[in-house]
C-alpha cells in the first residue's frame, strides 16, 4: 500500500471555489475511474489557504493507471478552467506507511 498526500496552495479567497469544484467534478469524476481520497482537508491555522488531500493505493502501477484516465476525462478540462488562478502551487509526495503506521 502506498499513499499520495497532495497539498494545494490557493489564492487569498478561492477556497469556496475550490471546494465547490472538488464536490461537484472533481471528486464525483475520479470516483468513477476508482479513485477516492483517503482524507481532505483544507488549514484553519498555521499555512491558511492550502488544501490537502490524502489519497491510497495498492502500488504506483495503480496509481498511475486511474490518474491516466482521469487526465482523459472532458471533465478534466472544466476543473482546469474552473482553477486557473485559484490553485498558485501544488505539491504531491508518495509516501509509504511503516510498521508504525496505522494505516499499513
Amino acid at each position: 500500500m502506498i499513499y499520495e498526500l497532495r497539498t494545494y496552495q490557493l489564492a487569498f479567497g478561492g477556497l469556496p471555489e475550490y471546494l465547490e469544484v472538488a464536490e461537484t467534478i472533481i471528486l464525483p469524476g475520479v470516483a468513477e475511474h476508482g479513485i477516492k481520497p483517503a482524507g481532505f482537508w483544507y488549514s484553519e491555522i498555521g499555512q491558511l489557504n492550502e488544501v490537502v488531500h490524502l489519497w491510497a493505493y495498492n502500488d504506483l502501477n495503480e496509481r498511475q493507471e486511474k490518474w491516466a484516465r482521469w487526465a482523459k476525462d472532458p471533465r478534466r478540462a472544466e476543473v482546469a478552467k474552473r482553477l486557473r488562478g485559484v490553485i498558485l502551487s501544488q505539491s504531491n509526495k508518495i509516501l509509504s506507511p511503516t510498521k508504525f503506521s496505522p494505516m499499513q
